[in-house]
């Protein structure tokens, strides 16, 4: 388990940071809908990332019958070829309720236990981590939101949780709010993959 930790933030790590530099490398960032509606590779599929596109039916959550386990990710970007400072990125998490955890990341933790994730945030710089004794005149492309199913909260909730949080923290940081393929996050989005964790619920009878 903890090695499958350490693999999924560098994935989520690694596919945000291929994102961030396609973005960069654009010879025409004039079309700003185009840059969002960009896509690329996914992490590995028993990672279990959802694939979207924007102008066509949100794709559901990948099948994987060899894992119970699926990941529902977020991403909060800088605009354009932009950068977040770290130290005001750390203070807003902080402001959320967020703790520095494990794998020196962020985690929002289950209020009952206090010791279970119920998503975390990595930042978009390899490997993940925030490197709280650096921050100062720091700069960082992003982070990503991420939650593991099945989840030591209730599921719904946790999303809910997430996606608000990330709402937020995109106003505040004045960051885009997009999902795990780089297309802006939607409210159809949000309610399309509200419903496939609640069928994805359903599957395992919880």
């Amino acid at each position: 388990m903890e090695l499958r930790w350490v693999l999924l933030i560098l994935g989520i790590t690694v596919v945000g940071v291929v994102y961030w530099l396609s973005t960069r490398q654009r010879s025409d960032p004039a079309d700003p809908d185009d840059l969002r509606q960009r896509t690329e590779p996914g992490l590995a599929a028993e990672e279990g990332l959802a694939a979207d596109d924007e102008n066509s039916a949100p794709a559901p959550i990948p099948s994987q019958p060899q894992t119970s386990e699926r990941i529902i990710a977020l991403r909060l970007v800088a605009h354009g070829d932009g950068s977040l400072d770290s130290e005001a990125v750390v203070l807003a998490l902080r402001d959320k309720g967020l703790r520095h955890g494990r794998y020196g990341i962020f985690h929002r933790y289950d209020e009952d236990a206090d010791v279970d994730e119920c998503f975390s945030v990595a930042s978009l710089i390899e490997p993940g981590s925030f490197d709280l004794a650096g921050l100062k005149d720091s700069r960082l492309p992003g982070v990503s939101l991420f939650m593991v199913l099945p989840n030591a909260g209730d599921e719904i909730d946790v999303f809910d949780d997430m996606v608000r949080t990330g709402r937020e923290l995109s106003q505040e940081l004045d960051a885009d709010l997009l999902d795990e393929r780089g297309s802006s996050w939607s409210y159809q989005r949000e309610r399309y993959v509200r419903e496939e964790i609640i069928q994805f619920l359903h599957q395992r009878g919880s």
